[in-house]
């Protein structure tokens, strides 16, 4: 029997190579993205899975110690111009939330300081919003800044859920 030509095996070698990577894309689920530059999925529709699935809980008031400020149900009063810090004590939980919620108008700045681990600290600036977030098991330091208090506005008022 007569040997196949060299490049007949090369062409053939070729063809197993293409149709092997293709499974493999496949198999890896490889996306095409030249079409669209963002990610599929909508900031809100990726907030609804979290809450979803991961949604931790909220951060206990008995937690909150606050410096520079006045805590009472859950409201944080701060002087404008003034800063507050709320240190988030440690807790048995893995993940909790705090949500930020300026009142009546109030602009705060926000900056999470996170104590101890792998965790990356938050700042936001001129804060109108409410905004949750994430505090590790263990603990964390929260600064707030007012820079637009209520009315003629003395103080920002900040609800801390």
């Amino acid at each position: 029997m007569d040997q196949p030509k060299p490049s007949t095996v090369l062409l053939i070698l070729a063809v197993f190579a293409c149709v092997m990577m293709y499974v493999l894309g496949l198999g890896l689920g490889a996306q095409d993205r030249s079409s669209r530059s963002t990610n599929p999925v909508s900031k809100e529709e990726r907030e609804q899975w979290r809450e979803r699935f991961v949604k931790p809980r909220p951060v206990a008031e008995e937690d909150l110690k606050t410096t520079g400020c006045v805590l009472s149900e859950g409201t944080v009063r701060v002087a404008r111009g003034g800063a507050c810090r709320v240190d988030i004590a440690k807790s048995g939980v893995r993940v909790r939330t705090v949500n930020v919620e300026p009142l009546s108008g109030s602009l705060v700045d926000v900056r999470l300081e996170p104590k101890g681990g792998p965790a990356v600290p938050a700042t936001i600036d001129g804060l109108g919003e409410r905004r949750g977030l994430d505090v590790p098991e263990e603990g964390a330091l929260l600064s707030l800044t007012c820079t637009r208090g209520v009315g003629n506005g003395a103080e920002c008022l900040v609800k801390l859920r």
